[in-house]
């Protein structure tokens, strides 16, 4: 039994340690490498060719080789996660722009502790329409590098890094495009005991190219007084993509009807969108209490008035008695 024991100890403190190493490896992984601007936006003309510069940072002390990639990349979740696409044909042509860009090189290798300079050029076709390109330049480390030392013995290093680092380029192709955007959902609880509340709500983009929604989050009372208002994060919303927006309206002592609206202006002519959800918010435990106490204090009140009734009563009856008594003496 102790030998079992002693196994057993043996297996989950190695488990342990491997579980530990493989959560540093992850925490490095994701801080080895660099790339600026993570995010950059151009316009240009149709027919027209531009260039953008970015660095790649290598944080290691050990030389990293891989390659220099170019793809589209989505917006598929409504938290605004990037997904680099594989193939331009996962992509419709209308906001496909990773053809158009041509890298220096394709296999590099970024010395330890220093930086990849690079600078990718833009050829935008006459015919391209107008709108929105959205594209990643990325840097895919190779699974190891070799290395030849100066006294000729080979060595070999590592590059831990699975994931890609990727510098975004946002492509605006001049020309008349369409805006148009909506508040495709909005949500709060129908009925809550205390506030505050929870606003959430959903902006989608139907149009050519991506915006930065400016607005609030507004609380009114039953009678339109403003109670509270919040303003919403500046984020972008990428073409035929929603963006999730959650805002905390209101105190915690509230009573009645309240009315919570969402309101933002987008792209270049500041048109709005604008929805309304309606909310009661009623601390029904506390109001219990309050008509429990008052019931108790009504029922004390009678009892004791009933008591002072009674007394007066036999205190009358008693000094009639008297009289009576007196009266026949």
């Amino acid at each position: 039994m102790r030998k079992l024991g002693a196994t057993i100890i043996a297996v989950f403190t190695a488990l342990a340690l491997v579980s530990v190493a493989a959560g540093s490896v992850r925490a490095q992984s994701i801080l080895r490498l660099q790339v600026s601007p993570p995010r950059q936006e151009v316009a240009i003309d149709p027919g027209k060719k531009t260039a953008v510069d970015l660095k790649f940072y290598n944080l290691t002390d050990e030389h990293l080789a891989g390659t220099l990639k170019v793809a589209d990349f989505i917006v598929e979740d409504n938290k605004g996660t990037p997904r680099i696409l594989d193939s331009s044909t996962q992509l419709s042509p209308r906001f496909s722009g990773a053809q158009w860009i041509t890298l220096p090189q394709e296999k590099v290798v970024i010395p330890a502790d220093d930086v990849l300079p690079i600078q990718a050029r833009i050829a935008v076709p006459a015919d391209a329409r107008p709108g929105g390109r959205y594209v990643a330049v990325y840097f895919e480390p190779a699974s190891q590098i070799a290395q030849q030392e100066a006294a000729g013995s080979p060595e070999e290093v590592r590059a831990q890094i699975a994931s890609r680092i990727a510098g975004l380029v946002y492509i605006r192709v001049n020309g008349p495009i369409t805006e148009k955007a909506l508040i495709s959902n909005i949500f709060a609880p129908t009925f809550l005991e205390y506030g505050p509340i929870t606003v959430e709500a959903e902006i989608l983009n139907r149009g050519d190219f991506h915006i930065r929604p400016l607005g609030s989050v507004t609380l009114r009372n039953m009678l339109g007084g403003l109670v509270d208002q919040k303003k919403l994060d500046q984020i972008n919303v990428f073409p035929d993509t929603a963006r999730e927006y959650a805002s905390l309206v209101g105190h915690k002592w509230m009573l009645g009807r309240y009315t919570a609206s969402v309101i933002a202006s987008y792209g270049g002519t500041g048109q709005l969108v604008e929805r309304s959800i309606s909310i009661w918010v009623f601390p029904w435990k506390v109001a219990l209490i309050i008509l429990l106490a008052l019931f108790i204090i009504i029922l004390i009140g009678k009892y004791g008035y009933k008591r002072v009734i009674t007394r007066q009563r036999t205190l009358e009856k008693e000094v009639e008695k008297l009289k009576e008594e007196v009266e026949q003496s």
